[in-house]
């Protein structure tokens, strides 16, 4: 299925390959159809492309968590909580750790 929004942010990315809020975007309305193989596709080519301050690792986790892949949830976790506390964002690194925490 495919939404206005995500022709439009498609269309984006073709243009630019490497637009890295592209990717943020598409990830967002990807996880509103819950394609979360799509959300961890763009997710990972955006964090590749940006210095993210903990928002995209957390959903990355998120959309791992939804595959059933555990281990990728708490990896992507950690480095939200790591970028989180980098960028001065304490609030967000401790609810990133309650993730983590009730996944064990």
């Amino acid at each position: 299925m495919t939404t206005p929004r995500i022709e439009s942010l498609r269309k984006m990315l073709a243009a630019n390959p490497k637009n890295a809020m592209a990717h943020y975007g598409l990830a967002n309305e990807y996880w509103k159809l819950s394609d979360y193989a799509a959300v961890v596709r763009h997710l990972t080519a955006y964090l590749e492309a940006s210095d993210d301050q903990g928002a995209g690792y957390r959903l990355l986790g998120q959309a791992h968590q939804q595959l059933g892949d555990r281990e990728a949830a708490r990896a992507a976790w950690r480095q939200g909580q790591q970028a989180a506390e980098r960028h001065g964002h304490p609030t967000m690194a401790a609810e990133i750790g309650e993730l983590i925490a009730n996944l064990e």
